[in-house]
């Protein structure tokens, strides 16, 4: 299929005439991303270290991660530095997240090779320390970019990105692990 399958999680701000609505439910269902305990799931809200960590993670088929401090996401962290896809902790898991940091990990958490390639992305030189990161997920669909009415491509690597967002590259990652394929 092409389109997650039907979900059965709710959240009183994510509707079905939300663009992300079967992306963010399906991996509620698969449990790889979770809401607020108000019945919320804050959509526009930016994703932070901890829960790019936990999802990104989770969607590359680790376990759960108990916790190894007092932060609830330093288990994914001290996890993602035993294994190499972080090189070290960061200061804070509450702080922001860049689509770049997200590149990174998640390829290095999929074990994917770095690919120097020109990039599609007109914001991002091929030359940039996350390139090959950002390629390698570009090269099986995991991220897209946003197409500007010009024609042009960008990336927005030292932005934020939105949990709406993040929900719908981590049910791409989470399909192309288990299928080979990001549409499941």
């Amino acid at each position: 299929p092409t389109t997650p399958a039907e979900p059965s999680a709710a959240f009183s701000d994510v509707v079905e005439s939300n663009w992300h609505y079967e992306f963010v439910t399906a991996m509620v269902d698969a449990g790889v991303v979770s809401g607020y305990p108000d019945g919320t799931f804050l959509p526009n809200g930016e994703v932070t270290y901890g829960e790019a960590l936990k999802m990104i993670l989770l969607a590359a088929g680790y376990p759960e991660q108990a916790p190894t401090g007092t932060h609830w996401a330093s288990g994914y962290q001290t996890r993602a530095i035993t294994d190499g896809i972080m090189s070290q902790s960061v200061p804070s898991l509450d702080r922001k997240i860049t689509r770049y940091a997200i590149a990174e990990i998640a390829a290095k958490a999929m074990k994917l090779p770095g690919v120097t390639a020109v990039s599609p992305f007109t914001d991002m030189a091929s030359n940039y320390s996350a390139a090959p990161y950002v390629m390698a997920l570009y090269q099986i669909g995991v991220i897209q970019g946003t197409k500007l009415d010009t024609g042009a491509v960008n990336f927005y690597g030292p932005n934020s990105i939105r949990r709406s967002e993040m929900a719908t590259i981590i049910w791409r990652m989470n399909n192309y692990q288990r299928t080979g394929n990001v549409n499941g």
